[in-house]
């Protein structure tokens, strides 16, 4: 596999926008995800999420309108969905339920950077640089 780089801005082509846009959000989600299990034992913690994706979308899309610098948007957080359980201390953060979510949430991020990574591939096939 060649190292060098193709002169196609993939910044331009909507899918490498949304592929990249999907992976900035699981990230964002990730280390939300991966602060509720650190803060499982924090007496009155509220287990949070991230703003769905087609929230983040929109703003980025809106961002890049504007002209403003294209992976600038920031994933805003929200408070969880409900809970499984809620302990005696007030914290409503579950285990099993973030575990869960941390898991399924890293295999998206997998599938978008492997879809990612292909498609980078295609593009560098089609033109002749691989």
């Amino acid at each position: 596999m060649k190292t060098e780089r193709s002169n196609v801005k993939l910044d331009t082509i909507s899918f490498f926008n949304l592929a990249s846009d999907r992976m900035q959000w699981l990230a964002a989600r990730q280390k939300v995800l991966a602060e509720n299990i650190a803060n499982a034992d924090t007496p009155n913690y509220r287990a949070r999420d991230v703003t769905d994706f087609q929230s983040f979308l929109e703003k980025s899309d809106a961002n890049r309108s504007a002209g403003g610098p294209l992976h600038e948007t920031t994933v805003e957080t929200v408070g969880g969905s409900s809970a499984w359980d809620s302990s005696l201390d007030g914290n409503d953060v579950a285990l099993e339920q973030q575990s869960v979510m941390a898991s399924e949430n890293a295999d998206q991020y997998r599938l978008a950077a492997n879809l990612y990574r292909k498609a980078y591939q295609l593009l560098n096939a089609a033109s002749g640089k691989e």
